[in-house]
Order: structure tokens, then C-alpha cells, then sequence
């Protein structure tokens, strides 16, 4: 068995109210949460109590019982020493409100001590038992029927914050509830004969308002301080309460007390209660405006019954009457405005809250555009150094080419040319994988590989790079397989050992692989400058580079990093970095492993361009550029295509027909003149023709919307500089897949 102690603590972190262990409570919620004293009070299983925690409940429940049939006796029995028309008929019956609140707050169960406490006041003050019995049937109904309909109907513990809330509350307690008292309790009394029937309308009035006036009067005062939330102190908001308070004491005593002599000019005074009652009204909320009308009923029926104020008459009962519909008058409207008003006060709040929330995104924001702005603008100036840098080298390299040179010179310089061509197509490709990324176009395609594949094109890769700059390179093999994307994840790699490479001056480069329970480790470390702490999360912005190592780079405009990180997220693979400035860093990625197997999907390797087919086939080039016609066609007449040219898409109609052939394949510029575009030339093509004819778009705009427009055309788009061995291998492909559909077609 559980310790006793222990299962408490159960209950209290498992947010179980002490009042939840009895069962037949009603849960009273509003806005998704109670603010009632009881939430719930069921539970599914009482044997699962232990006997310790039975025995405090009991004990608690009937501690409960006894406070609350004290309270109502004690009130019950003032109340009943003011009857004057019946001694059971009294105009002041504060018990009705004390019995609301008690089953608004702890729930139907503590309708046993009004019961008992109603049967015990009316047996020792008139009639009989069984009518002592009725009246307390009728008075524990009241407050049951009452508290059920409120919960239901009006928000229960909340009633009273919301101007339409209280509205139901009032008519409740005015229109159903009280009624029930009155009636059992009168009917009651006159069957067997303690009133006479001729009286009974005249008592059910005075039972009714006096019933009405203690539930609208004393129920809001106790369920407003006993659901209040706690607020830290305010002072200035306490000193406004004990203002408040002592203004309707002053206005009370002033207007109705018997300190004062009663005249025809004071009787007006007593309009003066509106005053505190709008000041609590308008400035502190229901709570304070419920106590505020609960003081000015205490001074006004004690100034009645001794004879002061403005509604003393010769007959007690007749003073009563108005007096509690002065006081039902004054309370209900000033319920209702401090609703009101506490409704605006917290939709003002809101609207407050969410103008700083809207301001502080906002600032948020501009400090983000800002940063991009400032980022632009540096990648533009680095740009603009970066891409100029291979550009002159080129145009110094093309006029060597024009001298006379010899064969091994020529040579040389061909392949510096080459170089630096390469080292500008790095760049551009850095460019076009942020823009794919951006765009949304990529789709990961995962499969199951060997990571020795990717390990191997990395040493392959850079093994040249480092030796030439004196730094060592270790690719420690793994063979372990791995679940990702085949060709994004050597992106990430290469990237990564790329960066490693242009940064580091001397030492070397790591490569290696660690398994982590069902996670493999790849780490690249190397021996560069390293990376300072506040700069760990900026590397993997766009365009960012560290200003101090700007000496030191060598072709780079500040992508790698942030398309290691884009491919990640891509992937869904965790990326760690931990760096020592003077000593270097360790980037490590963690890509689920792989069970070894032979069924993985390896990436097609690129088709020899000597085995390509090119008889008899027709390749029409559409570009505005002359330079662009002249140097792709040249190179296709070169592989052995027959080439037709045309600057538009009428152009390339127009010369079609004259030399009435059919294109086996189109190679389009994407942007054309005139606003044009090459998807809508070889639209154009297809139509003429009325088949599809196999196409490629090439373009040197980066932007989303040509790959988005591309890929959702169904076209492949190259972007420039294209390689040529890549243009030849895409060729290659469609080709092939042409003739296979068609062999398909002619099969069926």
C-alpha cells in the first residue's frame, strides 16, 4: 500500500482539489477554466482512497457542513426577529444569499446544512416541524435550483463579469429560484392553517423581496471574494477601496442613519448612494461594487428599523418593502455598469497588449530587414570583388592566348582558363542551390547507402586542393550505410570540407565517421582560425562572412554554411559545431544508419558522351542573344547535331517551315524579348507540330519563380553557366527516355 503522504501528493500535482473527493459537485467553468472553490468533484473510484485520506474527508466534509448551517442559523434567525406581517414571512433574509454562494462555491453538497439550519430556525421560531421541514425544503431548493441554473445559464462563479451574465443571474434569482421559497414555504404554512389565506399575498411578497434582495445583495459580495484571484499589493489601489468603502459608509450614515434628524429636506439625501456605488462601479470593479452596495443595505435597514431614513413609516413591514427595492435598484444597474466596465477595461488591456506585441514583432522585424538589408549590401560589395576577380584573371588569360605561345603554354593557359571558368561556376552554383532552397523545389529522395560512396568523392574531390596548399587531408573510412538523401548529403559535405579548405592556412582537414547509437556522426575538423562564440549562429546566414577572415578568402561570397544549414532542415538532420579561435573547428551532422543491404538506390553515373547517338537528329536553339546562338549551336554542330537557330518564337517557326523539319529536341533561353519567355516559344513549337516535343530551358535568373514555373511545367531548367558535359548528359537522358516511350507505344 502507498504511503498516506505520498498519494496526496499525487493528487495535488495531478491538480485534484481537495473538494474533488466528494462526489456530487458540479465542475463550474468559464473561458475554459474554474474559478469557482470546487472544480470537480467525482472521482471514478472511492475504494482507491486509502482509509487515512476517507477519514480527513469525512472530518473536512463535516466541518464544511457545520460552518456553513452556522452561518445561515445565526442569519436565519436575525432575519426572522425582523418579521413583523408573519413571524416566518420576514422582509430581510440575508440566509437566500449566504445558501446561493455556498452552492455556487463548494457545490451541491452543502445543501444538508441548509437544510438542517432552515429546519432548526423555523422550528424554534413558529409553526410546527413538518412546516419547519417545508420552509427548509423550500429554502434548500432555492439555493440548489438557483446555483444549478446559474452554472448552467450564466457562467457560475463568473456570473458577474460580463453585463449579460449578471442580466441572467438577476433574473434567476428574481424570476425562479426565490419564488420557490416563498411558494413551498407560504402554502405550507396556510394549508395548515398558521396564515390565513386572505394574507398569503400580502406575506409571498415580503418572503419573495426579502429573499430576492439576499440573493442579489449578499450572494455577489461572498462569491466575489471568495473566487477573486490574488493580485500582487497595490497601494494606491488599496487606499481607493477603503475611499470607496468610507464614501458609502459617510453617504449611509448621512442619509438614512437615526444620528440624524429625520426631515422632509433630508429624505432626498438618500439618492446620494448612487454616488459610491458609481464610483466603485466605474473604478474598482464587481467585486468592490457588490461590497459598496452591501454596506449602504446594512446602514439603510438598520436606519429603518430605528427609525431614521427617508422610508421609515408606522408599519415596519410597509418601511421594509421600499427599502428593498432601493436596494435591489441600486445594486443590480451598478452590477451591471461595472460589468461593462470591467469588460472594456480588459478588451482595452488586450488591445493594449497586443499593440506592444505588434510593436515589438514589428521591431523585431525591421531589426530583421535591417540585418538583411546590411547583409545584401555586403555580399553585393564582396560580390562584386569575388566575381570580378576570375573575370579579370580571364581576360588576362584570353589575351595570352592571342600572343604566341607555345604548344606547352597554350596548354598551360587553356587550363587556367578552364580553372577559373570552374571557379566562376562555383559561385554561380553556391547562388542557383540558395534559390532551389528558397524556391521549395527540392525534394528529398531518401534511400539506403554506403557512406564510404560520399567519403570516397571527398577525398577524390579535394585531395588536389590541399596538397597544393601544403595542408593535409585524412577521409578515415566507415562502412557503415546510411538512411538520407544521397546527392543533398554529399552537398552538405562538400560544403562543409570546401569551407574547412578555403579557411585553413596550415595543419590539415579530418573526415571522419562516429556511431551513435542508431545515428551516425560525420565530422569534419579542421585546423583553421576557429569561430568566436558570438558568431556561431551567424555563419549559417546568407551572404555572411567573418570580417576577419575576409583576407582570407579565396572565391567564396558566404553561402556554403548557409546552404549546409537549408539542406539540413531540408533532411531533418541535427548539425553541431564547436570551434576554438586559434585552434580550429568540428562541424558534425547526424544522419540516421541503415541496416546493410544491396537494394539502395546508387546515383546514375554520367553517361559517356562517346556513346551518344546523334544521327539525323534536329535540335532547334532559341535565344535573343546572337552570342548565345552562335556559341551553342557551335558547340552542338561540333558533337555532330543538325542545328537550327532563331532569336523568337515566331522566328523559330518561321524558319522550321523553310526547312520543313521536325525538332528532336528545343534548347530555349528562358527569358526571351520582349517580356517573352522560353516556355511559352516552345508552347508555341508543340503546337505547331501538335506533339510534345522534348525541351530545356536554360537562364541565368536565379529567382524562385522560373523553377517553380519550370518544375511545374514539367521542364528541366539549366541554369547558366551551363557545363557542357552536363548539357550533353541531360541531352543524353531525354533522348532516352523519348525513344523509350515511344518503343512503349509502338509495342502496344
Amino acid at each position: 500500500m502507498s504511503h498516506p503522504v505520498g498519494h496526496i501528493n499525487r493528487l495535488v500535482n495531478g491538480k485534484v482539489s481537495i473538494f474533488d473527493l466528494y462526489q456530487g459537485d458540479q465542475k463550474v467553468s468559464h473561458g475554459g477554466g474554474s474559478n469557482c472553490l470546487v472544480q470537480a468533484s467525482t472521482m471514478s473510484d472511492p475504494r482507491s482512497l486509502t482509509p487515512e485520506i476517507n477519514f480527513r474527508r469525512g472530518i473536512s466534509y463535516a466541518g464544511d457542513l457545520v460552518a456553513i448551517g452556522a452561518i445561515y442559523f445565526a442569519l436565519a434567525k436575525g432575519g426572522l426577529a425582523l418579521a413583523s406581517i408573519h413571524p416566518s414571512a420576514t422582509p430581510i433574509w440575508p440566509p437566500t444569499g449566504v445558501a446561493l454562494a455556498a452552492v455556487l462555491l463548494w457545490g451541491y453538497r452543502t445543501w444538508p446544512a441548509i437544510f438542517a439550519a432552515a429546519v432548526i430556525a423555523n422550528a424554534t421560531t413558529a409553526g410546527s416541524v413538518a412546516t419547519a421541514i417545508a420552509i427548509a425544503t423550500g429554502n434548500s431548493l432555492e439555493a440548489v435550483v438557483g446555483a444549478y441554473l446559474i452554472n448552467r445559464w450564466s457562467s457560475g462563479c463568473n456570473t458577474f463579469s460580463t453585463p449579460n451574465s449578471v442580466v441572467k443571474f438577476a433574473l434567476i434569482c428574481f424570476l425562479i429560484a426565490t419564488p420557490i421559497s416563498a411558494s413551498i414555504g407560504l402554502t405550507s404554512l396556510a394549508t395548515v392553517g398558521y396564515i390565513e389565506w386572505r394574507d398569503f399575498a400580502d406575506a409571498w411578497v415580503t418572503w419573495w423581496l426579502g429573499d430576492v434582495t439576499g440573493a442579489l445583495v449578499v450572494a455577489p459580495v461572498i462569491v466575489l471574494w471568495a473566487s477573486s484571484h490574488y493580485h500582487a499589493f497595490n497601494r494606491n489601489e488599496f487606499l481607493e477601496t477603503i475611499g470607496v468603502l468610507a464614501t458609502a459608509a459617510a453617504v449611509g450614515l448621512i442619509a438614512f442613519s437615526p444620528l440624524i434628524e429625520q426631515t422632509p429636506g433630508r429624505d432626498p439625501l438618500g439618492f446620494l448612494a448612487i454616488l459610491p456605488m458609481l464610483w466603485a462601479a466605474l473604478r474598482r470593479g464587481p467585486r468592490d461594487t457588490a461590497t459598496v452596495a452591501l454596506v449602504l443595505a446594512g446602514i439603510t435597514i438598520w436606519g429603518t428599523l430605528t427609525g431614521g431614513g427617508p422610508f421609515t413609516t408606522a408599519d415596519l413591514n410597509a418601511s421594509f418593502l421600499p427599502v428593498l427595492m432601493f436596494l435591489i435598484s441600486i445594486t443590480v444597474p451598478s452590477l451591471l455598469l461595472s460589468a461593462d466596465v470591467e469588460v472594456r477595461k480588459k478588451a482595452e488591456e488586450s488591445l493594449r497588449r497586443a499593440q506592444i506585441e505588434l510593436e515589438r514583432k514589428v521591431a523585431e522585424r525591421t531589426q530583421q530587414l535591417e540585418l538583411a538589408n546590411a547583409a545584401k549590401s555586403r555580399f553585393f560589395a564582396m560580390a562584386s570583388h569575388d566575381l570580378r576577380q576570375p573575370l579579370h584573371a580571364l581576360g588576362l588569360f584570353v589575351a595570352q592566348l592571342r600572343t604566341p605561345l607555345k604548344s606547352g603554354e597554350r596548354t598551360k593557359t587553356i587550363e587556367r582558363v578552364d580553372a577559373t571558368r570552374k571557379e566562376l561556376d562555383e559561385m554561380f552554383n553556391s547562388l542557383l542551390d540558395i534559390s532551389r532552397l528558397d524556391a521549395g523545389v527540392l525534394t528529398p529522395k531518401i534511400t539506403e547507402f554506403p557512406i564510404a560512396r560520399l567519403l570516397q568523392k571527398i577525398q577524390a574531390t579535394f585531395d588536389q586542393a590541399t596538397r597544393e596548399k601544403g595542408l593535409r587531408l585524412r577521409v578515415r573510412r566507415s562502412d557503415a550505410w546510411v538512411r538520407s538523401d544521397a546527392m543533398l548529403l554529399e552537398r552538405i559535405l562538400l560544403n562543409l570540407v570546401s569551407n574547412a579548405v578555403r579557411y585553413t592556412l596550415q595543419g590539415g582537414i579530418i573526415v571522419g565517421c562516429r556511431p551513435r547509437g542508431e545515428m551516425l556522426r560525420i565530422e569534419v575538423w579542421d585546423s583553421g582560425p576557429g569561430i568566436p562564440e558570438d558568431q556561431k549562429q551567424n555563419i549559417f546566414g546568407d551572404f555572411f562572412q567573418l570580417p576577419a577572415l575576409e583576407r582570407n578568402r579565396y572565391g567564396g561570397l558566404g553561402l556554403g554554411l548557409a546552404i549546409v544549414d537549408k539542406l539540413r532542415l531540408l533532411l531533418n538532420h541535427q548539425i553541431d559545431l564547436a570551434s576554438t579561435v586559434g585552434r580550429g573547428s568540428r562541424f558534425a551532422i547526424l544522419v540516421p544508419m541503415a541496416n546493410e543491404c544491396v537494394t539502395s538506390t546508387a546515383p546514375a553515373e554520367s553517361p559517356n558522351p562517346a556513346a551518344f547517338a546523334v544521327e539525323g537528329k534536329v535540335i532547334l536553339v532559341i535565344a535573343d542573344a546572337p552570342i548565345v546562338q552562335e556559341g551553342t549551336g557551335g558547340l552542338l554542330g561540333k558533337w555532330g547535331y543538325s542545328v537550327l537557330t532563331a532569336g523568337s518564337d515566331e522566328a523559330a517557326l518561321i524558319r522550321l517551315a523553310d526547312s520543313r523539319q521536325r525538332p528532336d529536341l528545343i534548347i530555349s533561353d528562358y527569358h526571351l524579348a520582349n517580356g517573352k519567355t522560353g516556355i511559352r516559344a516552345i508552347e508555341q513549337v508543340n503546337a505547331a507540330f501538335g506533339s510534345s516535343i522534348p525541351a530545356i530551358l536554360i537562364s541565368g535568373d536565379t529567382a524562385p519563380e522560373p523553377l517553380r514555373e519550370a518544375k511545374d511545367r514539367g521542364y528541366i531548367l539549366l541554369h547558366k553557366p551551363v557545363d557542357p558535359m552536363r548539357l550533353r548528359a541531360v541531352m543524353h537522358e531525354l533522348f532516352k527516355d523519348h525513344d523509350d516511350r515511344r518503343n512503349a507505344g509502338a509495342g502496344l
